[in-house]
């Protein structure tokens, strides 16, 4: 074993070493514009489409209490492109997870099941969307854990398991880094490693004479030269010169360098949209600007919570700020059914966007004055988050205003392409814990606040992940799913 650490490489070298590892994966691609018209029933959020003879799953709390659990998505497995992998699936039939989407503990630690993977063998396609349980949506009364977007934009009217907007899929078959997984030190895989990890004899220092090291000495004292720094440059650990001294672990090690690497570069900037919109236009549509009043009256838990019990977690509860607060409910929920009233693909006049804006920053103030943090709603997030529900129910927006079509596309959206994207099968590494090697991807979701508006703790994502062999045997409710966060 080489005590140091194997010598970093560049990314170009890594490039190189990791491509012939590289795992098969099913990508989850929100169709855009979106098409309700489709034939394709793979979607995540919106309604499933279950059969009667499948009841809607339920989680038992210690306290005797009962949940019903959120649905994530469906996959028809005659979708699903032909991947080695995808051939432990049955041919046809339809999957659906479920999960406590708002839960701000790991879904491990209740006692019932969290989550849960139902699979149907018939056709689905004749079978109505079934409407969430009113009981689903736990959690979203939790004050101490911040809302997610899905919660937040959601009518405050509405039955509060109606989180998630329909977004249809198309599958895409794509390559993700993965780790190597050598059979032995005979492997012939190991080869390029282990050339990496050899390096040549360096050339002999040449021995500088009585001149040079004067030389040498006064560049180094003399005050009126000023010295150049030297840019730092990645330095090499002196790796093993003799092939015979390199072990198994010295090569993985380099292989778990090298997709470090590969992951970072991936990420870089992965939570940014490559398209820009323009705040002073916004909010744009009556849409936006509904769900930016629903966000500030969700703030409140509007319907969900006694507004006593909300002012007195943040602190400053009294008679004199339930007034004030009364009033500005008055005026939001006017100004929503006015809005409404005009049609939720209307844009919005000057003056119309003032008013709206305007009740957003008496709410701040009053959040402030509640001794809550009273911050700018983020108008941008919110245009985005309309485009799929707008869209959907007005297509023809997509020909007229060709640049929201693009503000919404999830192509422009990094997150949504690499190995931390939705999608199954393989490298099932997830941010905080690897996939253990007689495991199977079943089913990764990742936070996408503009389509199904998911949003899994501090952008992180959700995991569905089965056993090989229960997998081969059919066996879905063995199925364990995780959120992990950053």
């Amino acid at each position: 074993m080489i005590n140091q650490t194997p010598s970093p490489v560049t990314l170009e070298e890594a490039t190189a070493l990791m491509r012939p590892h590289r795992s098969k994966s099913i990508r989850l691609d929100r169709i855009w514009p979106p098409d309700q018209t489709t034939r394709l029933l793979s979607q995540i959020g919106g309604k499933p489409n279950l059969p009667p003879t499948l009841d809607w799953p339920t989680i038992d709390f210690e306290d005797g209490a009962t949940a019903s659990l959120d649905f994530l998505a469906q996959i028809n497995l005659e979708e699903l492109p032909r991947i080695e992998a995808r051939d432990a699936l049955p041919k046809s039939g339809m999957l659906y997870f479920f999960a406590l989407s708002q839960s701000n503990e790991p879904l491990q630690s209740y006692d019932s099941v969290a989550w849960r993977v139902l699979y149907y063998p018939g056709n689905a396609a004749d079978l109505p969307g079934r409407a969430a349980p009113e009981d689903a949506g736990w959690m979203i009364d939790n004050l101490g854990y911040s809302q997610t977007p899905a919660s937040q934009y959601r009518n405050p009217d509405a039955p509060t398991g109606e989180l998630f907007p329909k977004c249809t899929i198309r599958f895409t078959v794509i390559d993700v880094w993965d780790m190597p997984q050598f059979s032995g030190p005979d492997d012939p895989r190991l080869r390029p490693f282990e050339d990496a990890l050899v390096e040549e004899p360096a050339e002999p220092e040449r021995s500088h004479g009585i001149a040079d090291v004067i030389r040498d000495l006064w560049k180094e004292i003399n005050p009126f030269e000023p010295k150049t720094e030297k840019v730092p440059e990645t330095v090499r650990s002196r790796a093993p010169q003799n092939r015979a001294d390199i072990e198994l672990s010295d090569v993985n090690e380099l292989a778990h360098e090298c997709l470090s690497m590969l992951r970072a570069e991936e990420q870089e900037n992965w939570y940014r949209s490559r398209v820009k919109l323009k705040p002073e236009s916004l909010p744009y549509h009556v849409e936006d600007a509904v769900m930016l009043l629903n966000e500030a009256r969700n703030g409140w838990f509007e319907n969900i919570l006694p507004i006593e019990t909300v002012l007195a977690s943040h602190g400053k509860y009294s008679d004199a700020l339930l007034q004030p607060y009364n009033d500005w409910k008055a005026k939001a929920v006017a100004l929503t059914q006015d809005l409404i009233a005009m049609g939720r693909q209307t844009r919005l006049s000057p003056e119309v966007r003032r008013e709206v804006l305007d009740i957003l920053e008496q709410n701040r103030l009053l959040e402030k004055e509640a001794g809550a943090w009273g911050s700018h709603p983020d108008v941008e997030s919110a245009l985005r988050a309309s485009l799929t529900t707008l869209l959907s129910d007005f297509p023809g927006i997509a020909e007229k205003e060709p640049e929201l079509l693009a503000a919404g596309d999830p192509a422009n959206e990094l997150r949504l392409r690499g190995y931390l994207s939705h999608r199954m099968f393989g490298s099932g590494d997830g941010i905080q814990s690897d996939i253990e090697d007689d495991d199977v991807l079943l089913l990764q979701l990742c936070s996408d606040c503009d389509g199904p508006r998911f949003m899994w703790w501090d952008l992180g994502l959700i995991q569905f992940r089965i056993k090989r062999e229960a997998l081969q045997a059919g066996r879905f409710d063995l199925a364990v799913a995780e959120i992990e966060g950053h």
